[in-house]
């Protein structure tokens, strides 16, 4: 590791980690209510610089010179540049995204204080249109629906300072209270989506926040979401790992990444690879 703040958080999984710190009452309530929730620096600004520096080794000074690791790699969207599971080659990523405390705040954000199982991560990077028009375009709106029968937490974590050019996230306030839309993953323009969920007009489109470095946002299954495209001069780093409680259900949806695992429908999701990074007995918390 390049930095001092990331030689001191070696640790193991579950375990606490300097520099995150849990989230407030209000912020849960406010969470609860909207589907989202800004989390001002909620992460330590020299821990997330120190993420930067170890995503730019994987990926390139300017976040484009990594290459798709076939039968890895999700195909690269032309919404942003993006590097799958970081955690599985990065010590210091896999210490932040097991690390008790985000596994804590998935639970009090999700309003159980039960165990949390991380699930995946992956980097996004952005690109400026004048640098490469093939991987700074908007993500339309979307649902980031999951195989199981309890929601689940994203966290949308920018590693460097993010203006609304770049291509900042929006949300659809409100909008996890109306379930599932349309199929899932399936990105659509505001009048399409207004077409096929016309009770969204109801929902207020949050602002296009500026973000600095140890601010994040987290969000659940269910809230409508996208991102513009980066008319910036700067990419856009984000780093987005996502948890589930740790007693979900898989409910049988298609699901390579569950299937290869050899997990069955209406199984619990209790494998090594989606360990718990949170018990709430060995937490010594007030739920």
């Amino acid at each position: 590791m390049s930095s001092s703040f990331a030689a001191d958080t070696a640790a193991a999984v579950g375990t606490d980690v300097p520099g995150i710190r849990e989230v407030t009452p209000d912020e849960v309530e406010q969470f609860w209510e909207n589907g989202w929730i800004r989390l001002p620096r909620l992460i330590d600004p020299d821990l997330v610089g120190s993420l930067l520096q170890q995503a730019q080794q994987l990926m390139g000074p300017g976040g484009d010179a990594n290459e798709e690791r076939l039968g890895f790699d999700f195909e690269t969207s032309p919404a942003s540049q993006s590097f799958r599971s970081p955690s599985e080659i990065d010590d210091l990523f896999h210490t932040v995204v097991h690390s008790r405390q985000l596994g804590r705040n998935a639970s009090l954000l999700l309003g159980r204080n039960s165990g949390t199982r991380f699930f995946d991560d992956i980097l996004l990077v952005k690109l400026p249109l004048s640098q490469r028009g093939d991987r700074g375009q908007p993500l339309g709106w979307h649902q980031d629906k999951n195989p199981t029968d309890r929601s689940w937490i994203y966290f949308w974590i920018p590693l460097d300072h993010v203006a609304p050019d770049q291509g900042a996230v929006q949300y659809m306030t409100g909008s996890h209270k109306l379930g599932p839309l349309w199929r899932g993953g399936a990105c659509v323009d505001l009048d399409e989506a207004y077409r096929l969920a016309p009770r969204l007009r109801s929902c207020e489109l949050s602002d296009e926040l500026t973000f600095e470095p140890g601010d994040v946002i987290a969000h659940c299954s269910w809230v409508v979401h996208g991102t513009g495209a980066n008319v910036g001069t700067r990419p856009r780093w984000v780093y987005r790992p996502s948890f589930f409680p740790a007693d979900a259900i898989y409910m049988g949806v298609p699901s390579p990444t569950i299937a290869e695992r050899g997990i069955k429908a209406f199984e619990p999701l209790a494998h090594a690879d989606f360990p718990v990074i949170y018990e709430p007995e060995a937490s010594g918390g007030a739920g």
